[in-house]
């Protein structure tokens, strides 16, 4: 089924919480067991000193849903109305596609109680200064079947202005996210919930739920886990390289938020918060950053926060940026000069106009959906802490198109050379997009890749379609399984109006022998 009909049905069957983890750059004993996914912004993967001219690394193009969205807005905007959604603000959604019950759930935090936004229609919000008083936190809950069509049900939890008829699952929490763990033998804690608690003492807590609906009570950390700031995307995931779960939290460090990471193996003990990244002063700093792991790498999208010279336009604003680590504790941009993924709606600054998200964007991991990874994200027009109007959207990138190598100059040719490479295998793979009049070859040199290994010229190269852009590489009269087993070797791309996304097969990285543990 295609993407365009996952979306038209009712049980989008093809749709998976995120890309299925494999075992991370800590290789297993014998790395020709799997076969390895490598990415072109992955800087590993390539000799910087020797073969590259006229290549840098773009990001891919993120294309939003424009037709539906925003999916939803805050309540107070909706109808019928409710007034228990006066201001999402920052949001943190955290979206997933749920197998066993065939629907997409989304959680996110809000402000069930905010005057300000609650009494002021946005008409008559300009000129006003937005006062920060009486404000209560919480965490609400939606759901759909198709992704794009949500529903806020009922939920009959959690007691508002006399009733319980709201999509209210906690109160007085914020930067809540679930987990759908269904490998958990225990199916009470099927559904992992962390949270930080405002009242009562200001805690992380954790909580188990069978359906993801009804949670045990909060659970405070433990003494001997220290809590951090954690006034963000309190975002966990499983780690497939070491089987603990992962918190990517918040800390302060002089007057800067930076990410930080805790580690458990029971979702109830974590270790003590370190900081794993920053980002550069007043004006980049990592307010959030869900992390997922896909391939080889982890990735992290990180909503990063401008404040500092309030004579920049982009003051008070949020962007959400592509970051990328080998090991969780360093981390790179993913493109030099730019890694902005989730780009800006139109109208930044002219609040109450403008795209719904013009100035702020928190995103949610991804939902593969056939050839397409769906991001759901929380836009918000506005500044973040002034008067602002939030909600959900979409978009998705094609499958692995994160951030490409392209031409530097205009359409002269580009090369790049990779570090050593043993193949283990015939199958080799190439995810590229050739213009009209492009090409790509391939020479196979030796490992320092200074000399063409013989029947590897670029002039005997082939490249065959496969699907979804990928390209299987081999040479007209010769095959890597006659080259020495144990022996590595580079390749040396040359092409022209050509983009490479990413290389894949029966392959593997020389390990260098200064790399970390």
């Amino acid at each position: 089924m295609g993407a365009a009909g996952i979306l038209a049905a009712a049980e989008p069957a093809t749709a998976s919480p995120s890309a299925a983890p494999t075992a991370g750059r800590s290789r297993p004993a014998d790395p020709t067991s799997r076969p390895h996914k490598y990415f072109a912004f992955d800087t590993g993967l390539w000799n910087g000193h020797q073969g590259m001219a006229n290549c840098r690394i773009e990001m891919g193009g993120f294309v939003k849903d424009e037709k539906h969205n925003p999916l939803f807005r805050e309540g107070i905007f909706e109808h019928p109305r409710l007034p228990w959604e006066p201001r999402f603000d920052n949001g943190y959604p955290n979206v997933f596609w749920d197998a066993d019950h065939k629907k997409f759930r989304c959680y996110y935090t809000l402000f069930l109680r905010d005057p300000a936004s609650l009494n002021t229609p946005p008409e008559k919000r300009r000129g006003q200064d937005y006062v920060i008083a009486d404000r209560k936190t919480g965490c609400c809950y939606a759901e759909s079947i198709d992704g794009v069509h949500w529903t806020k049900p009922m939920l009959g939890l959690v007691g508002f202005e006399g009733s319980k008829d709201n999509n209210i699952l906690f109160e007085n929490v914020q930067g809540t996210s679930v987990l759908h763990d269904p490998a958990d033998p225990d199916p009470t804690r099927r559904y992992k919930l962390i949270t930080l608690r405002e009242a009562g003492g200001t805690s992380l807590c954790v909580a188990f739920s069978s359906d993801g609906i009804h949670f045990s009570d909060l659970k405070p950390w433990p003494a001997n886990s220290p809590s951090p700031g954690a006034d963000c995307h309190n975002l966990v995931f499983r780690d497939s390289r070491t089987d603990e779960y992962v918190l990517i939290t918040r800390l302060w460090d002089s007057n800067i938020r930076v990410s930080a990471m805790s580690r458990s193996k029971d979702f109830i003990n974590w270790s003590k918060p370190v900081e794993v990244h920053r980002g550069n002063g007043f004006d980049s700093q990592i307010y959030s950053m869900p992390v997922f792991e896909y391939g080889d790498l982890y990735l992290g999208l990180a909503s990063l926060y401008r404040d500092g010279d309030t004579t920049l336009p982009y003051h008070d604003t949020v962007d959400l940026a592509l970051q990328w680590s080998t090991n969780l504790t360093e981390w790179n941009d993913v493109a030099l000069d730019d890694s902005t993924f989730i780009p800006h709606g139109k109208g930044m600054g002219k609040y109450p106009r403008g795209d719904f998200d013009s100035s702020v964007i928190f995103s949610s991991t991804p939902v593969e959906i056939d050839d397409k990874m769906y991001f759901y994200y929380m836009g918000g027009k506005g500044p973040h802490t002034g008067w602002r109007e939030s909600a959900l959207g979409r978009g998705y990138i094609r499958k692995d198109k994160f951030a490409c190598y392209g031409s530097r100059s205009g359409n002269a040719p580009s090369s790049l050379t990779t570090q050593g490479l043993n193949f283990f295998g015939e199958n080799i793979e190439l995810l590229i997009d050739i213009e009209d009049g492009g090409w790509l070859d391939v020479d196979l040199m030796d490992q320092a890749g200074t000399v063409i290994q013989r029947g590897f010229e670029a002039d005997s190269s082939r490249l065959r379609e496969l699907s979804n852009g990928w390209h299987q590489l081999t040479w007209e009269k010769s095959s890597v399984m006659n080259l020495d087993r144990d022996s590595f070797y580079a390749l040396r791309i040359t092409m022209r109006k050509a983009k490479l996304w990413a290389i894949q097969g029966d392959l593997y990285v020389r390990p260098l022998k200064y790399a970390k543990p």
